[in-house]
């Protein structure tokens, strides 16, 4: 009685293998974002960047520095006057006072740098727009390389998925070998080879197992979850969808926004070497306080103000700015032909990832069609073996035609997600974000 009950207390509390952790493509990705170091990486450089283009528009402010200092001398220096007869008088006076303190308020503007401040500014902002459309680039990276992970795990679910009826068609064959044997229907070279069929099916189910581990080891490393947790995969979808799919690359595109924003860096360079023909002009405010200052004879607390331009002009005998200008004036030159280059190969890309992905629309219509006919086919093989008619050997390789077609089915069915994946890449789609 007591067995009993044990038996049915595991009954209840489920004396079984644990469900694995329900996994959707959306959060899969969201994981991904959050656990990847190279993002990471990206988005602190884009912090720097917007820090920087900070600084730049902050050199258009006034500066206001401050000064101040206090000092002894052990000795003051004197100034001696002795007139000769008949005035004779002669009289001495020290010329400041061992002890000087003073402080100093200097605001300074910038008139007129010649564009450079402007050129600054406009490097700055185009540099935060390239290394922002960088890291949008490796965010594109991480979440293809987190959807490839995630489909490889589908496809390893539906292979083992084949590879187990594969193994329950097996093992059914050869009862029914033992079964016509024990008849007399069959011989033992119909055992030998069912036998065969079974030990192959069971090495098919158990290397499917391991590579559905491998995939899942490999997804759970991108999205940072524990590596000996178990993962299931849910809202895979059973068929592909009927989408139109464009093949222009979209004008959000990471590369593209980063290629452009290359073309005004080389602007901005070329703005600021031409600022150095030009004169610099700043005005300036001043305020002093100090014991002594502009009396250097009274020992006594004073202050007073200064107003004033500062203009500042330098020449190089060398031509030094022309050659800094060319310099920039090349240099945007190769920032526009590799704009157009990138604009060039990402075309070139988007037109053939819409190919690849035709390709694989027609190959799922076809693996589902063979394996309409290949189920037919084993449905009458076996109907045909059970009476006798058709050999073992013979209904083994129906058999393992129908394992083949349910695998290249199961394949082309992810592979066709892998192609609309690597589309969304190519063009620069939002839908690399979201789930299936």
């Amino acid at each position: 009685m007591r067995r009993y009950l044990l038996t049915a207390l595991l009954v209840v509390v489920g004396y079984s293998s644990p469900v694995g952790r329900e996994l959707t493509l959306s959060e899969a990705l969201r994981l991904s974002t959050e656990h990847s170091h190279t993002l990471k990486s990206a988005t602190a450089r884009t912090a720097a960047a917007e820090g920087a283009k900070r600084a730049a528009l902050a050199d258009r402010f006034p500066t206001l520095s401050v000064a101040a200092f206090g000092l002894y001398n052990s000795e003051v220096p004197t100034l001696d006057i002795e007139l000769p007869p008949p005035v004779g008088v002669s009289f001495s006076r020290e010329v400041g006072t061992s002890e000087t303190y003073q402080a100093d308020l200097r605001l300074s503007l910038p008139l007129f740098t010649g564009g450079l401040l402007g050129a600054n500014i406009d490097r700055a902002r185009a540099r935060l727009t390239y290394t922002d459309a960088l890291a949008q680039a490796e965010r594109d990276q991480v979440l293809l390389q987190m959807r490839l992970a995630y489909l490889s795990l589908a496809r390893a679910d539906r292979m083992l998925d084949a590879a187990g009826a594969s193994l329950r068609r097996a093992e059914i064959i050869a009862a029914d070998v033992g079964v016509l044997f024990d008849g007399g229907m069959a011989d033992s070279v119909d055992i030998l080879e069912a036998r065969l069929g079974l030990d192959q099916a069971h090495f098919r189910e158990q290397s499917a197992a391991i590579r559905r581990r491998s995939a899942e080891i490999m997804l759970l490393t991108l999205t940072g979850l524990p590596a000996m947790e178990q993962l299931e995969i849910t809202g895979f979808p059973e068929a592909i969808p009927g989408e139109l799919m464009q093949a222009a690359v979209l004008p959000g595109k990471p590369e593209l926004k980063a290629a452009e924003a290359g073309v005004k860096l080389s602007l901005s360079g070329m703005k600021a070497a031409r600022a150095g023909y030009y004169p610099t002009l700043s005005a300036y405010a001043g305020y002093s306080y100090g014991m002594p200052n502009l009396d250097r004879f009274q020992n006594t607390w004073n202050d007073y103000f200064s107003f004033g331009a500062n203009l500042v002009w330098s020449f190089n005998a060398g031509n030094k700015v022309g050659a800094g200008v060319r310099a920039a004036e090349h240099e945007h030159g190769a920032a526009c032909s590799e704009r157009d280059r990138a604009v060039e190969v990402l075309g070139r890309e988007a037109k053939l990832s819409l190919q690849n992905l035709k390709l694989a629309r027609k190959r799922y219509e076809t693996a589902q069609r063979h394996l309409r006919v290949t189920s037919d086919s084993y449905r009458l093989a076996a109907v045909r073996h059970r009476e006798g008619v058709l050999s073992a050997n013979r209904l083994l390789e129906i058999e393992a035609s129908l394992t083949e077609a349910e695998s290249l089915l199961a394949g082309s069915l992810v592979d066709f997600f892998v192609a609309r994946s690597a589309h969304y890449f190519a063009i620069g789609s939002d839908k690399l974000r979201e789930g299936f």
